[in-house]
């Protein structure tokens, strides 16, 4: 059988110090990784952002709203990526209409997509790539954040095992191969949780031949799971933000190989730390990199470990989180009622001050995406 190769790079997004430069002017920041990129079938990269070709207004949401122009486009291209994929929490931070525009504006570079869409049915479209004699499907979901299609919106492809199952069903009838790519985890936690944990490995029991995940701003390890790779945490690509920690600096792409075997190859680099750029890791940073996947890879394979991690990281946050529910001044109505602090006649319409609608935001976010629930449900336990 004929191999195909494909290489996945984590998020990208022009902020922070490269936000104000040229088309000229960024290219050279991916020299280090374009020969690399150029030597394989096929290449994709997280677009982490939606492209306006006008200004236009950014959807309520809790977090920053991320968007860039076809600068970006110039970036992707040069720099030897293929495609890009979309469902990820910024990609339709500029709505029905910010969608629109980045759709448009991809296919007219001839990147082609995977991940987002018009409505729901279009954003959980499979992307079939012909390479020599092999074709791979592409499956791209995220979870559930602000920028999800529905059946009139534009947006990305929610993450949905039953129906990614079915998509995992249909590629494999059509396909040689099929990939799956996740964007979601928690942010700054180099492990998966033990739910991402056992909906990746569900997907490759359904027939998917890898899986990858990115979003959490960190790299994180991989397993081989019925022979087949399973990468949860890419870091990074290239996303410039002065005065984060080191991990944010640091990542690597995942080269496949799609065959006889299923091959899997890290690549590690440094992204935007001293200087603006990507530089391959060499020598000793090398070494620790690998180092670290190998102590990663260890808790990853083992449960009671897993679940432990997740726990002694989740009592670092707990005070965070608990503030997002409970504020200070949140009291319950009936005993505010009974005390006189309200009146009796606003106990059922009156909402109290801190319910602002930028709370109200923030709380749907904490409620309603996978990995913030895994968090919330670590910390009632």
């Amino acid at each position: 059988m004929t191999q195909s190769t494909i290489i996945v790079a984590g998020d990208l997004c022009l902020r922070g110090r490269a936000q104000s430069l040229s088309s000229s002017e960024l290219q050279p920041l991916l020299q280090d990784v374009k020969p690399i990129l150029k030597s394989v079938d096929a290449s994709l990269v997280n677009m982490e952002t939606a492209v306006l070709r006008s200004a236009m207004a950014s959807i309520p949401k809790s977090g920053p709203v991320i968007a860039a122009d076809k600068r970006i486009l110039d970036f992707i291209c040069e720099g030897g990526f293929s495609g890009v994929t979309l469902a990820n929490n910024h990609f339709a931070d500029y709505g029905s209409d910010g969608v629109n525009d980045s759709l448009q504006l991809l296919d007219g570079y001839n990147l082609w997509h995977v991940g987002a869409g018009l409505n729901a049915d279009k954003a959980a479209e499979i992307k079939y790539l012909q390479l020599d004699k092999n074709k791979v499907a592409i499956i791209n979901a995220c979870e559930h954040e602000f920028t999800i299609a529905t059946d009139n919106q534009a947006g990305c492809n929610a993450l949905n095992p039953i129906h990614q199952y079915r998509a995992i069903q249909e590629a494999k009838l059509k396909a040689d191969f099929v990939l799956v790519i996740i964007h979601g985890g928690v942010e700054h936690y180099s492990l998966p949780t033990p739910r991402m944990q056992e909906t990746y490995r569900f997907f490759i029991d359904a027939g998917a031949d890898a899986v990858v995940n990115h979003h959490q701003h960190c790299y994180s390890g991989y397993e081989i799971y019925q022979g087949k790779p399973i990468v949860y945490g890419l870091g990074n690509f290239f996303f410039d933000w002065p005065g984060m920690d080191s991990n944010w600096n640091k990542g690597y792409m995942v080269k496949l190989t799609f065959g006889q075997e299923m091959g899997l190859e890290l690549i590690p680099y440094f992204q935007n730390a001293d200087a603006l750029g990507i530089q391959l890791m060499e020598g000793i940073d090398k070494e620790q990199f690998y180092s670290k996947i190998e102590e990663l890879n260890t808790i990853i394979v083992n449960p009671s470990r897993l679940h432990t991690s997740l726990a002694s990281w989740v009592e670092t946050k707990r005070e965070d989180y608990l503030q997002f529910l409970l504020p200070k001044i949140g009291k319950n109505i009936k005993r505010m009622a009974r005390l006189r602090l309200i009146p009796d006649s606003q106990r059922e319409s009156w909402t109290p001050e801190y319910m602002t609608e930028q709370r109200k935001l923030l709380l749907r976010s904490l409620f309603q995406c996978e990995s913030h629930q895994d968090v919330l449900n670590t910390i009632l336990q």
